[in-house]
């Protein structure tokens, strides 16, 4: 009974993982570019590709975009350049990447405990509301995420005998992650690893078992040339990058030096609500399970080798937590690099307590974030201009309306609409000063103005007079106007 009872849990799980992989791949193409942070990251890897410039991601043409490295827009960018321009392209890295990590940490738990708790494990990781919701978002954190846990899972490969290649895989993962996200990865990866090996006293076997000078050389080599590089295009960029983005921004709340925005005001200590919606459903469910194994859990946490494996699974959960409390500028995915060790460490105490029924309901646990996610899709398909901010509709009629090859859209707003930039493929421009406005209908004769409806009475009157109407659209709680030039066919 035990055997079928396994068997069919199983069973199960491989179906749900299959689902929802399938709704995964079938939100990248069905929900449009949002704003502000998806649509930005996916135009900033466009222009990549489009001006072939490499080295300094632009944040408009002529401006760098300081502010992140650029291994995910390098991936985005290459993606397009392969499958076209378009949504399911560009995220289709951060969904590779994002499997990626879900196998190394997979991987992981099979090695200790086999398939059983490696499935488990996969469950616990694919089916949290984050994971699941940043595997295939275009941003710079499923890059960070898999960097880091290439080197969390690689340590401990190394330090339990694991081959050559999982020493020289810790360092590949340092130096990719400074090209992810910079000095951020090394902290969050170096800080539970530093007090695992304080706390298990284990610093002899971590000056055995990893290459330091060879693999010192190795994050060098990878992460080095581009920083160079970056500095001589752009200089300025290294105190920018360096002070501005790793220092004031998450130790001063009031920050005013951020050049693509604004700083993201947080009261400090706000990542642990964050974690915690990020493990939904997990952290609800392991509330239950808390609340029925209280009394189990001293024995639980005892169960096991004394190798260390559960201190190290809690202070990979944890330490990123603690570190970002110190922080007054933070958002949800900030808690990302954490759930790979979040769901191994629940992997490891649910392999240690698991009963004859175990693993029964983790398959459709983990079916609730995908429910989501197919809401998501439903609502788009539904009235997607009621949920979702995105210019691609006021876009489409614009193409509809078949402008003269060298003419543009002109936003009069003083808000950029980077997904109007990214469907228009760049023929996009943005202003709220008059004589920005008439010098760019000078030199593009036949373009046409988006607005929204309360900042048309703004528009020059001269201008307004030239142009009408062809077009509403609703963008959530905008109204947008499409205009175009009078007497134009």
């Amino acid at each position: 009974m035990k055997n079928a009872a396994t068997s069919s849990w199983k069973k199960t799980a491989g179906y749900v993982l299959l689902t929802l992989l399938a709704i995964r791949l079938l939100a990248l193409w069905a929900i449009p570019l949002t704003d502000t942070t998806e649509a930005r990251y996916a135009e900033i890897a466009r222009k990549m590709l489009e001006t072939g410039n490499w080295v300094t991601p632009l944040h408009d043409y002529g401006v760098p975009f300081w502010a992140k490295p650029p291994l995910s827009t390098w991936l985005s960018a290459a993606s397009m350049g392969l499958f076209g321009v378009n949504e399911l392209a560009a995220r289709l890295p951060a969904l590779l990447l994002s499997l990626a990590a879900l196998w190394l940490t997979a991987g992981l738990m099979r090695r200790r405990h086999g398939g059983e708790a490696a499935l488990a494990t996969t469950l616990l990781l694919g089916g949290g509301l984050l994971f699941y919701g940043a595997a295939g978002t275009v941003m710079t954190d499923p890059s960070l995420l898999f960097c880091v846990t290439l080197s969390q899972v690689a340590f401990w490969h190394a330090m339990q005998g694991g081959g050559r290649a999982w020493r020289y895989a810790f360092f590949a993962g340092l130096g990719l992650g400074m090209l992810a996200k910079g000095p951020l990865a090394v902290v969050l990866v170096g800080m539970p690893i530093f007090f695992w090996v304080l706390i298990h006293n284990q610093w002899k076997a971590l000056w055995r078992e990893l290459p330091w000078i060879s693999g010192t050389l190795l994050v060098v080599a990878v992460a080095l040339p581009w920083y160079v590089w970056a500095e001589i295009r752009t200089p300025g960029f290294l105190n920018y990058f360096i002070m501005g983005e790793h220092v004031s921004r998450f130790l001063d709340s009031g920050w005013k030096g951020d050049k693509y925005g604004f700083a993201h005001a947080t009261p400090r200590g706000m990542i642990w609500p964050y974690a915690f919606g990020a493990l939904f459903p997990w952290s609800l469910a392991m509330l239950v399970w808390l609340a029925r194994n209280v009394r189990r859990l001293p024995a639980l946490c005892r169960g096991g080798s004394d190798d260390g494996w559960l201190l190290y699974l809690a202070l990979w959960t944890l330490m990123t937590l603690l570190f970002f409390t110190l922080s007054g500028n933070i958002i949800f995915p900030y808690s990302l690099p954490m759930l790979p060790g979040a769901a191994l460490l629940m992997a490891e105490l649910w392999q240690r307590g698991r009963g004859p029924s175990s693993g029964s309901a983790l398959p459709w646990l983990a079916m609730v974030s995908g429910i989501l996610i197919l809401v998501a899709v439903g609502l788009q398909w539904h009235d997607g201009a009621r949920y979702f901010r995105t210019q691609k509709p006021v876009i489409a009629a614009w193409k509809q309306q078949q402008p003269q090859s060298d003419a543009i859209l002109i936003y009069w707003d003083s808000r950029r609409e980077f997904s109007a930039e990214f469907y228009s493929q760049g023929k996009v421009r943005t202003t709220a000063k008059p004589e920005a406005l008439a010098a760019l209908l000078a030199s593009h004769p036949g373009s046409f103005i988006a607005t929204e409806q309360r900042d048309y009475a703004s528009l020059p009157a001269p201008i307004a007079a030239g142009y009408a109407r062809v077009g509403e659209f609703a963008v959530m709680k905008d109204h947008m106007l499409l205009l175009r030039p009078a007497g134009s066919n």
